[in-house]
C-alpha cells in the first residue's frame, strides 16, 4: 500500500462499521492522542487502542478492530500488551459471541465483562 494517507484513509474506512455513529469522536481522539490508529500485518487488520488505569493495573482497550485475520492480529496485540506492562486488554465489540469464539480457540482468556445498553434521546 502507498503513503500514509493512504493507509489512513483505508484504516477509517475498515473500522467505520464497528464504530458506527462513534466514527469522528473516535478520529478526533486519535487527532487528540487519546487514542492510537494502528496498523497490523502490512495493512490487513486495523485498530483503535487506548490505555486506562484500573484498579488492577493498565488496561489495553481495543476499542475498535477491522480487516483479515483478526485472530492472529489478536494474539501479537496480546503480545504486545504484555511486553509494555499491560495487567489486562479489554474489547469494544457489537459481536461478542463471536469474539468469544476466537478467544477461546487461540487461549486469548476473554470473557464478558459488561453489557452496555444505549437508549437514544432525540426527536
Amino acid at each position: 500500500m502507498g503513503n500514509l494517507e493512504e493507509k489512513v484513509r483505508r484504516a477509517w474506512e475498515l473500522l467505520a462499521a464497528a464504530l458506527g455513529d462513534d466514527l469522528k469522536l473516535i478520529q478526533e481522539e486519535v487527532l487528540r492522542g487519546e487514542s492510537q490508529l494502528m496498523e497490523w500485518g502490512g495493512g490487513e487488520f486495523y485498530t483503535v487502542t487506548r490505555a486506562e488505569v484500573m484498579s488492577h493495573g493498565n488496561e489495553l482497550v481495543i476499542v475498535a478492530a477491522a480487516g483479515k485475520n483478526s485472530l492472529v492480529h489478536l494474539a501479537e496485540i496480546h503480545r504486545h500488551a504484555k511486553a509494555q506492562g499491560f495487567a489486562s486488554t479489554r474489547i469494544h465489540t457489537k459481536k461478542p459471541d463471536a469474539m468469544l469464539r476466537m478467544s477461546e480457540s487461540k487461549g486469548l482468556g476473554y470473557a464478558q465483562a459488561e453489557t452496555v445498553l444505549r437508549a437514544a434521546l432525540h426527536g
